[in-house]
């Protein structure tokens, strides 16, 4: 492709990308107080966060058991700030996010701080026992946490 030819191609590239821009930011449209509602009604529900919550639950589990204590604690800081936009958008039950953050993610977060395997194994069984107490006391009974057989794909948790 010679030099005029590929700067004709992006040009029309950047135009393509301008409008596609400009159309997507046609969907927030109207007063600001729209906009905001627009907005708040495509906040995650709290069942998409506990998905990314889950997986980040047994990530944290599998980095431990191989030592990657970074890893873990990395784990750790996400699900609470995950569990952060649950509280916030679902208010009614940030009490019980902030009760299991405290009683459960307090301890493992604490062995894991001393990379001390034998107390992070307790604080994770009590906090599996924690989670799925709290989903039966919110009336999700029917959603039993279990831990994978195996690392969630496609993380690796070797240090």
């Amino acid at each position: 492709m010679n030099s005029i030819s590929r700067m004709l191609a992006a040009v029309g590239s950047l135009m393509a990308l301008t409008g596609t821009a400009n159309a997507q930011s046609e969907w927030l449209s109207g007063t600001p107080d729209e906009q905001l509602k627009t907005l708040a009604e495509i906040q995650p529900g709290l069942g998409t966060i506990m998905m990314e919550y889950s997986f980040r639950f047994g990530s944290m589990y599998y980095a431990a058991q191989a030592g990657n204590w970074k890893l873990a604690d990395y784990q750790l800081k996400e699900m609470t700030e995950i569990q952060e936009v649950g509280e916030h958008t679902r208010p009614g039950r940030a009490q019980a996010l902030k009760m299991f953050e405290e009683k459960s993610l307090g301890p493992i977060g604490e062995a894991i701080k001393a990379n001390n395997l034998k107390a992070f194994d307790l604080a994770f069984q009590a906090g599996v026992k924690a989670c799925n107490e709290c989903h039966v006391d919110q009336k999700f009974g029917f959603i039993h946490y279990q831990l994978p057989k195996s690392p969630p794909s496609p993380l690796s948790v070797k240090p």
